[in-house]
């Protein structure tokens, strides 16, 4: 390490491609640190690429997590202000949430209170005001009431990965695609073992998604993850992706039934809450033919007319293993430090920001307690699954 300014310049290795990866080494190089980011695969290949990426902290519990992806929504502001973009990746258009079911004034008014509690912008609309605010939907005379969220809304993930990489290309930062398969603390510093060597940095930055758990054990340190090889959905989603249509989306519309958010090419992103349940069968063709046949029908009976589903993907999740994010220094040197989480695309730029915060030092132990490597030491409860109206 060097002093430059005052500050320390260190040389940091992510391992990593994803957008927490991505978004930690653009903030590390703008604070004049030599950065090399390193993935077996393209950058966002992974979770970062399959993600209906909905940006919120809505429904996001225990209260800690909550503040935590509050702030993250936030974040995109200033990332988005100071990201070298020639191109609009982040829309926060707000979103709609309604319950289809008999149980929708019950939800309404837990959701308003859940708000209430938690200091969380939220607006209770009739039916009148969601057939103005959202008229592609064919709004049923069930539907009396439903919910605005203003400032929530959802990345284009190609597109920010477009500009992540350019502006990291820019910055001089390399992308290489390296196979990592071990990384270590040493007295000075730390190291990455990958398929062409050993190297060494002064720090290490462990960002890889659901491959994170391995990279750990293979390095003699802990991050639990659930085990993405057996299908469920705890840990897998069925993500459709629409034929382009003229319907005009405005906003994300999230609710018991469907969600669906719109695309900058004019396609939409679909989920359905109740085929996840056949994530545990796996991704056949037969599955996924009688998948698509589902989210078809039900996006006919949202909008009022027929929209055909190009693709569907079984997508993983990156889900530390008690459902919260896990973030901060794995070894006690503290030159190895860890991001994971399942809520990637609300977090990356904030997580970016805390991770090299502390990289450099610094400490946000009174707003990531709860988030720290360290609890699975004594061990931890596995959340519970609870999918009604989509955690993301």
């Amino acid at each position: 390490m060097v002093e430059s300014k005052g500050v320390r310049v260190m040389r940091i290795g992510v391992i990593g491609a994803g957008v927490l990866g991505l978004t930690a080494a653009w903030e590390a190089s703008q604070r004049g640190h030599e950065v090399a980011v390193l993935d077996k695969d393209s950058p966002f290949a992974g979770a970062s690429h399959r993600s209906f990426a909905w940006i919120n902290a809505n429904n996001k519990l225990p209260a800690s997590y909550q503040k935590l992806n509050a702030l993250g929504v936030a974040e995109h502001r200033r990332f988005e202000r100071e990201l070298p973009s020639e191109a609009q990746w982040l829309n926060l258009c707000g979103n709609i949430l309604v319950d289809f079911s008999s149980d929708g004034a019950r939800t309404v008014e837990a959701r308003l209170n859940d708000a209430e509690k938690y200091d969380y912008s939220v607006e209770q609309v009739n039916r009148a005001r969601l057939a103005v605010m959202e008229p592609a939907v064919d709004w049923p005379d069930s539907v009396a009431t439903g919910l605005f969220y203003p400032d929530e809304g959802y990345v284009d993930t190609d597109i920010l990965n477009e500009q992540l990489v350019t502006a990291l290309r820019r910055a001089g930062v390399p992308i290489m695609r390296r196979e990592v398969l071990e990384f270590a603390s040493t007295g000075t510093g730390a190291t990455i073992r990958t398929d062409d060597g050993w190297e060494t940095f002064d720090r290490v930055l462990l960002a890889a998604g659901a491959d994170s758990m391995r990279l750990a054990q293979d390095s003699d340190y802990t991050v639990p993850m659930a085990d993405l090889t057996r299908p469920s959905a705890r840990t897998h989603s069925f993500l459709g992706l629409s034929e382009p249509t003229d319907l005009g989306l405005r906003h994300i519309v999230v609710s018991d039934r469907i969600n669906v958010r719109p695309r900058h090419d004019g396609r939409m992103w679909v989920q359905v809450p109740h085929v996840e349940n056949r994530a545990e069968e796996g991704a056949s063709p037969e599955v996924i033919a009688e998948v698509t046949d589902t989210m078809e029908q039900e996006l006919a009976e949202l909008f009022g007319r027929p929209v055909s589903v190009d693709e569907v993907i079984l997508s993983g999740r990156s889900f530390p293993k008690d459902g919260l994010s896990i973030i901060g220094h794995l070894d006690d040197e503290q030159h190895v430090y860890c991001t994971v989480t399942h809520s990637g695309m609300t977090l990356g730029p904030l997580f970016g920001r805390l991770a090299v915060d502390e990289i450099e030092g610094g400490s946000h132990d009174a707003l990531l307690a709860d988030f720290r490597p360290s609890r699975f030491a004594a061990g931890v409860s596995v959340a519970g699954d609870e999918y009604f109206i989509g955690k993301q």
